[in-house]
């Protein structure tokens, strides 16, 4: 009978809970569990195994005999479980522990990334060994913090009983912690450790050496690590073809690459990536379709590559195809996937097709959900971005960002300062994009006392002297007619990019300081920094305000020859402004005719204001008559022709089109203003 015991006991490793408890009742009734500590233990693991923790307690509780193995199954139960406060109860109940008892704990509170506890464990051990060492050096590398990584793995080169110096695991590991650290003298000096002490070379170790050179720019480094290897595995060749093409060396990536006789899909999205980081994306999308004739079957990692070399292409019908093969391979349910195409055909200028695409989506996470709603509010369906927002489940920070920051550009203010509060009143974490957003809603509304009471906050949190945070508060300065104080705090700043010069500018242009904004166009180019289409717009906006016609037309051509800027409607829009106001009415209309643009009423309308400016009433009716049948309910054009009449003391004709008004009930426009309370 006791052999037949023993043996089921060594079964249960292989038993489930229901058949286990049946063995367990058995157990109870000869009463082998309060006289052998081997059966409970074995049923304790079995417990333990299957997941069921509370039976596993109750046995534990009523085991009469328990030794170091009975308390770490209980132990490593409750860690594999997640329930680490219980397990770590368990340990400081623990009579006496063996290496075992505290490798669970470190190692498990390492692996959970609750490194202050596990190091507080690992620094109580009266005997480190190589796994508690290799735990926490992993550990500190895995969750961001490669500098304590390398600090701790040279406390182990001090340490006498240090027996993992020479463990490979933690070589590689510490090597990738100075690769994250850009520290090449110490991953230097690891390397020449290895050397001396007569580390066995695996792959593991030389594709983490190649690694480090290769992103540390040695490449030369990279390629001998790489020869000192008998058969150097796909991982390693990889790294090396990233370092040449991270080192923009590509005639030596795709040498690598071509050595291998039939490269896997790991080296060909490595090269592909190459190209595309070298901004050779067309020759990144030759390789793949040379990769996909090959026969070799493309993976998610690919798909992210290609898309990328599409969203910089800007070619809508790539995305397409990239879509159709998504969709016949089977992948397009993937969030990952879904996303990048979502992604690729906003940047390609399709806007609408990704949103087309997203209602096709069965899942969603937080990332794509962002990302609808800043595309949502980019299209100026902010109602859609509203409804996503407010049925999200799990809403992160950049969530409240982006929805903050929708409102603020689609003429919802107010509704975008109300958001920003209800962040505040619930104690949400606020950054520096949360706050910028609220100033740029204050600047929308012109209500400076409550953008500077917004800007108070920031200097709460220490975040006065950040530049998004200044740049939105020069726009407040400015857009609320304070254009010196926006220029003092302009001139007070750190400016890294183009975002500050051109909210300065901006400012400038729209407070009719147009000689002044051009000034600062100048200072900005010596100083280096490219002018964007944004720059552009507030540069023609101020030749516009003062009337430098001359000066207007040579930037706009400068545009798209100099800086490779193709003029948008905005920018077209200026210039007709500056030619109708200038007089140059024939200029506005052919400028209007040749652009590839369809022009709206508001922009023929511009032509008409030139021709009541400037008397022209040939022009000015027939233009009257375009916008009138374009937008039959525009009063502007009505009146702008009345005024045409009436300047020239053609009174009778200017009644005719007030009467003509009346009779139409064309409502004139009242003018309004308002002022902040």
């Amino acid at each position: 009978m006791d052999l037949d015991l023993h043996y089921y006991a060594r079964r249960l490793e292989s038993f489930n809970s229901h058949h286990g408890k049946q063995l367990h009742l058995l157990f109870l009734k000869v009463g082998v569990i309060t006289s052998f500590v081997t059966f409970g233990n074995r049923l304790l693991q079995m417990y333990t195994r299957c997941g069921h923790l509370s039976d596993a307690q109750q046995l534990f509780d009523e085991m009469t005999h328990r030794n170091c193995f009975t308390w770490n199954t209980m132990i490593e139960g409750y860690m594999k479980s997640g329930v680490k406060e219980k397990a770590l109860e368990l340990f400081g109940l623990m009579p006496e522990r063996n290496c075992f008892s505290w490798n669970l704990v470190v190692s498990g509170f390492s692996k959970a990334g609750e490194l202050e506890i596990a190091r507080g464990l690992f620094d109580e051990m009266p005997r480190r060994n190589w796994v508690a060492w290799n735990s926490m050096i992993h550990g500190y590398a895995s969750n961001g913090r490669p500098r304590d990584a390398v600090r701790l793995f040279k406390e182990l080169g001090a340490d006498p009983d240090g027996e993992s110096r020479g463990d490979s695991f933690v070589l590689a590991t510490v090597i990738g912690a100075c690769t994250d650290l850009a520290a090449l003298d110490c991953g230097k000096q690891v390397h020449a450790r290895i050397i001396v002490d007569q580390v066995e070379f695996d792959s593991v170790l030389a594709s983490s050496l190649v690694n480090l050179y290769g992103k540390s720019g040695d490449t030369d480094s990279a390629s001998h690590v790489l020869n000192v290897m008998q058969d150097p595995d796909e991982f390693s060749v990889s790294a090396l073809i990233s370092g040449y093409a991270n080192s923009g060396r590509m005639e030596d990536a795709r040498r690598i690459f071509y050595m291998r006789s039939d490269p896997c899909v790991v080296l060909w999205n490595t090269l592909i990536a190459g190209y595309i980081a070298n901004e050779e994306t067309n020759e990144a999308l030759i390789l793949f379709q040379t990769m996909r004739r090959n026969g070799i079957r493309e993976n998610f990692s690919t798909f992210s590559s290609v898309l990328s070399a599409c969203s910089s292409l800007r070619i809508p019908e790539n995305c397409k195809q990239m879509h159709a093969l998504a969709s016949k391979l089977g992948i397009l349910d993937d969030l990952i996937t879904g996303s990048a195409l979502v992604d690729t055909y906003a940047k390609c200028g399709s806007p609408y097709d990704a949103c087309k695409l997203f209602t096709e989506f069965k899942r969603h996470d937080t990332i794509l959900l962002n990302s609808m709603i800043t595309l949502y509010s980019k299209c100026g369906r902010i109602e859609d971005a509203k409804q996503i927002f407010e049925s999200m489940k799990m809403k992160s920070l950049i969530s409240w960002n982006s929805m903050i920051v929708g409102l603020s550009q689609n003429g919802c203010p107010i509704e975008a300062l109300d958001l920003f509060c209800k962040m505040n009143e619930m104690g949400l974490r606020i950054d520096k994009f949360s706050l910028a957003s609220a100033i740029s809603a204050c600047a929308s509304i012109a209500s400076l006392e409550l953008g500077e009471q917004i800007f108070c906050r920031t200097t709460i949190i220490g975040l006065e002297f950040d530049q998004v945070v200044s740049t939105s508060l020069i726009d407040l300065y400015c857009k609320c007619g304070f254009i010196k104080i926006g220029r003092k705090l302009f001139d007070q700043m750190t400016k890294f990019d183009e975002v500050s010069w051109n909210s300065m500018l901006i400012g400038y242009a729209t407070n009719g300081f147009g000689n002044e904004a051009m000034n600062l166009f100048t200072d900005m180019r010596h100083a280096g920094v490219a002018p964007t289409d944004i720059t552009f717009t507030g540069v023609l906006s101020a030749c516009d305000h003062c009337g430098l016609v001359e000066e207007g037309w040579k930037w706009f051509y400068a545009m798209k020859q100099h800086y490779h800027i193709d003029p948008g409607i905005e920018h077209y829009s200026c210039m007709v402004d500056l030619f109708s106001r200038a007089g140059l009415l024939e200029e506005a209309m052919n400028l209007i005719e040749e652009m590839p643009f369809k022009a709206d009423a508001s922009m023929w309308s511009s032509v008409l204001r030139g021709c009541v400016t400037h008397g022209n009433k040939s022009i000015g009716r027939k233009l009257a008559e375009r916008i009138t049948d374009m937008d039959p309910e525009n009063s502007g054009a009505y009146m702008q022709l009345s005024s045409i009449f009436a300047t020239s003391n053609d009174w009778e004709r200017s009644a005719q089109i007030r009467n003509l008004m009346r009779d139409k009930r064309i409502q004139k426009n009242p003018g309004c203003s308002w002022a902040e309370c």
